[in-house]
């Protein structure tokens, strides 16, 4: 690495010339240079000590240092330092080094000593040793590494997942194949496997509502946007099934609800079995998200469809966002529509209610018709009548679906959606195996029925035959 030096040189000797070795680079040479400059006589464990506090990691023995220090002459007399003596002055032979460091990510490293003077990660660990504690008191046989971590450990495994988007890292598993500045950033490296597994641990333990109040933003957004995500899980313990769509079939998993903000950050995860269709769990989930993030108004995709729905959202006072489905509605004459704007690919937006009047149905209709396309019909109870503008409805609902499936993969790539260490099940009777044998049941007991009805028609037929027919 070129070092240039200073014109405004501080005294007459020049500063020692330096160049990559074996174990320090020009930089981790130049700083230790210029650290001992301050105060020569500082003990070689104390100087690395220092050097660890600037976030430059240096893997080298107390034995090599002192030889370093012997090569620049400034190696201390043989003993203990005299505790009177304080920090000297910069020596009179000094002079400005310039050094161009070749680190990557020289921004991010910024950051992080930025970040590090503030504290940012202390509250963050506070709360992960809090969560941990209470899972051992309530868990007392339990027994896995996350229990044992130490403060720094948690720091660090923390600060890795943190800073990992910001070093390019998109999957868990670039840990394992991309070259990152991990080691200079936090003063170790972690593998993928490590990564997935504090993951699993972390959510194991219940991190994630104690973590809630720190992460979360503290503006959320007035939309919030639902979906479910279907993960597999290889069991022979009983439990429930269901149709994991992703692998097309019917087996044991969870079904993860996740609500994001505008902004398709995740705000809140429940998981539910997989057979549980999402309509019977929506509303008490919804009232729990706009209970953490203060938001009202929901937009969910045509699995909560209903007019029973609709009206539950309403008396709740929440705003649910929902498209009307294609046998429902007969097209623009089934309502009665009212222009509010043309699009200028000549697409035409309508609103209005049904236009036979459906006391029972709170729900008011945004009906968009295409010049050569089906006409698409999208509902919203009255509390998204009172805060959206309705020509704003399709828009909303359109981006439902980019916000969340991108949101989606980027949790499975980098936050371990998809990792399940037996954590992310409902264990219980399984309710596929026990419909299975009722239809079983069921089937047989018509089969023996038909059988019973089959042998008494025989029978029947037999005895009103001739005699001498039934003797042969």
């Amino acid at each position: 690495m070129p070092l240039t030096r200073s014109q405004d040189s501080l005294a007459e000797q020049p500063s020692p010339v330096f160049s990559p070795g074996t174990k320090l680079s020009d930089v981790q040479q130049a700083l230790l240079w210029s650290l001992l400059q301050q105060e020569p006589q500082c003990p070689s464990r104390v100087l690395l000590d220092k050097v660890a506090q600037s976030h430059v990691v240096i893997a080298v023995s107390l034995r090599q240092l002192n030889r370093w220090r012997v090569t620049w002459g400034l190696n201390r007399a043989k003993g203990r330092p005299c505790q009177g003596e304080g920090p000297r002055a910069v020596a009179s032979g000094a002079q400005i080094v310039r050094a161009i460091p070749q680190q990557s990510f020289v921004g991010v490293h910024l950051f992080a000593h930025w970040l590090y003077q503030r504290d940012a990660f202390g509250p963050v660990v506070a709360q992960l040793e809090q969560a941990v504690e209470t899972y051992q008191q309530t868990h007392p046989d339990e027994e896995f590494a996350l229990l044992h971590h130490r403060q720094s450990t948690l720091l660090h495994r923390f600060e890795a997942l943190f800073y990992a988007p910001l070093l390019g890292i998109t999957h868990l598993s670039e840990f394992d194949t991309r070259e990152h500045p991990l080691q200079t950033l936090i003063g170790c490296g972690y593998q993928s496997s490590t990564r997935s597994q504090f993951l699993g641990q972390l959510e194991r333990v219940g991190a994630a509502e104690p973590l809630m109040s720190i992460l979360l933003a503290e503006q959320t957004g007035q939309i919030i946007y639902v979906d479910g995500h279907m993960i597999a899980y290889w069991s022979r313990r009983p439990m429930h099934k269901g149709k994991i769509t992703m692998l097309g079939r019917i087996m044991a998993g969870s079904q993860a609800v996740i609500a994001h903000d505008e902004m398709g950050q995740a705000i809140f995860v429940a998981y539910y079995p997989p057979d549980l269709h999402l309509s019977r769990v929506i509303l008490l989930y919804c009232e729990q998200v706009a209970k953490v993030s203060g938001s009202a108004v929901f937009v969910i995709d045509r699995a909560v469809n209903s007019v029973a729905l609709a009206q539950a959202f309403d008396e709740q006072e929440l705003g649910l966002l929902c498209m009307l489905d294609e046998n429902e509605h007969a097209g623009l004459k089934s309502f009665e529509a009212t222009a509010i704007e043309t699009l200028n690919d000549g697409t035409k937006v309508y609103s209005g209610p049904w236009k036979e009047s459906r006391p029972d149905d709170p729900r008011h209709f945004v009906i968009v018709e295409p010049p050569e396309d089906k006409t698409w019909v999208y509902w919203g109870t009255p509390k998204v009548e009172a805060t959206v503008d309705k020509s704003q409805w399709p828009r909303l609902y359109r981006e439902r679906n980019a916000i969340q499936e991108l949101s989606f993969k980027a949790m499975i790539d980098h936050g371990a959606l998809d990792a399940n260490y037996g954590r992310k099940t409902i264990v219980g009777p399984d309710r596929h195996h026990q419909r299975q044998q009722e239809q079983l049941a069921a089937s047989l007991q018509s089969a023996s029925k038909r059988v019973d009805q089959k042998a008494e028609k025989t029978r029947g037929s037999y005895m009103d035959s001739p005699r001498d027919a039934r003797d042969f």
